[in-house]
């Protein structure tokens, strides 16, 4: 099991479990606090499953048994850090409400940080800043990160495009060459005209690259390559404030990454997009 925490390793690994065992670990990921006291024929009867299909996802997830997996979920559900994954509770206030946002948003940069494949990541840099082209896919509030990925790629003066309707990533991602680069961002990884999208990408010999919460969905297993923003926050809702920032963390890594690689060529390019917009902002004195 990866080090990122055994709950995080189970939200992963979700979307990839057969049937069963993906029923276990949507219990744990609801109930972790009461399934430490459970033992493996309660949490079979409540998750509606068999002891023996218990017993097979604990092993998928890496452990000798029910026993072992309970230890590490009590471990981890007794850091403070944790806290911040309990959903909405009637007695809130607005000042709980306002702590758990901002501790669940600050635990999600920290998990993405400990999940994210730096080599990988350097990889994917050098892919973008060698394209003739980049094209980028989403839907959905991953529109959001498509858009700022794509501003800060023409801002150092990359050819770069977001394309948030299906058609037209259909269109674009078949137009793609071994020169070019198709990045496809969904939280769930469920969206089916992103993964057309990557996949016709691929086919025409793109580099390709999905950046998702789940490696074991379409839109991953589309793509050559998978950047993980996988955070136990995100899970609350599929609109979670904490998703479009963990998006929004991966594609600012993208960014100064792409600045340390091609320092002199980023500068000389900065400079010509900083003068091209300065020649077409209005002066403080001036009437618009």
């Amino acid at each position: 099991m990866e080090d990122t925490g055994v709950l995080l390793h189970i939200k992963k690994m979700l979307p990839s479990l057969p049937e069963q065992e993906r029923k276990v670990g949507e219990y744990l990921l609801q109930q972790p606090h009461e399934a430490v006291n459970l033992t493996i024929s309660s949490l079979a009867k409540l998750s509606k499953v068999s002891n023996t299909s218990v017993s097979r996802f604990c092993r998928r997830m890496g452990f000798d048994g029910y026993r072992q997996i309970k230890i590490a979920l009590a471990r981890e559900w007794g850091t403070p850090s944790t806290l911040v994954y309990v959903e909405p509770l009637p007695d809130d206030t607005l000042t709980s409400v306002a702590q758990r946002i901002f501790g669940a948003n600050i635990q999600a940069l920290h998990d993405i940080q400990r999940s994210l494949d730096l080599d990988l990541l350097e990889q994917v840099v050098e892919a973008i800043m060698g394209a003739r082209r980049v094209d980028l896919y989403s839907a959905g509030g991953a529109g959001i990160a498509a858009r700022e990925l794509h501003f800060k790629c023409m801002h150092l003066g990359i050819n770069a495009n977001a394309f948030l309707d299906s058609q037209m990533q259909v269109m674009s991602a078949a137009s793609l060459t071994s020169e070019d680069v198709g990045i496809g961002i969904s939280h769930t990884g469920m969206q089916s005209q992103v993964a057309e999208a990557l996949g016709l990408a691929r086919q025409g010999g793109a580099a390709t690259v999905a950046i998702t919460s789940y490696p074991g969905t379409p839109v991953a297993k589309a793509a050559g390559a998978v950047l993980s923003t996988a955070t136990l926050a995100a899970a609350i809702t599929y609109d979670s404030p904490t998703v479009r920032n963990a998006q929004l963390a991966i594609v600012d890594v993208i960014y100064e990454a792409m600045l340390l690689k091609g320092a002199e060529l980023a500068r000389e390019k900065m400079a010509r997009v900083a003068k091209a917009i300065a020649e077409h902002t209005p002066g403080p004195g001036s009437r618009s």
